[in-house]
């Protein structure tokens, strides 16, 4: 069963389950993923299970690639910040988000912005 809001994205990618294995079905879930696209930055907001797998996943595929946890979401990506702080490209604890994703991706805030889906 999928969500009703899946239909409203037209790239929802499908990937088949590892049968009788929820650990694997994810793992191979989060490999297609990652390798989907030549990603330069990665963001971790909160998090709990399967997000440290994720970041591991996501640094083999793309090892030059920038790693922002926002720490004061807590959870997992204030163990990754803590975890990575030397290496990080901004370590900022602050709720600051839009600051954060500004200096961090080099996003400027008046860069134009694609189309959203609407649900």
């Amino acid at each position: 069963m999928f969500p009703a809001e899946n239909s409203h994205f037209n790239n929802v990618t499908y990937v088949d389950a590892v049968p009788n294995d929820r650990d694997a079905s994810l793992t191979r879930m989060r490999l297609e993923m990652l390798k989907s696209h030549a990603f330069e930055a990665a963001v971790f907001i909160g998090g709990m299970e399967g997000v440290f797998e994720e970041l591991a996943v996501f640094q083999r595929l793309h090892p030059n690639a920038s790693i922002i946890p926002i720490a004061s979401a807590g959870g997992a990506a204030l163990e990754i910040s803590q975890n990575l702080q030397s290496s990080l490209t901004n370590p900022d604890p602050s709720i600051d988000y839009i600051g954060i994703f500004h200096n961090s991706l080099k996003i400027a805030p008046d860069e134009p912005r694609q189309a959203t889906a609407r649900i």
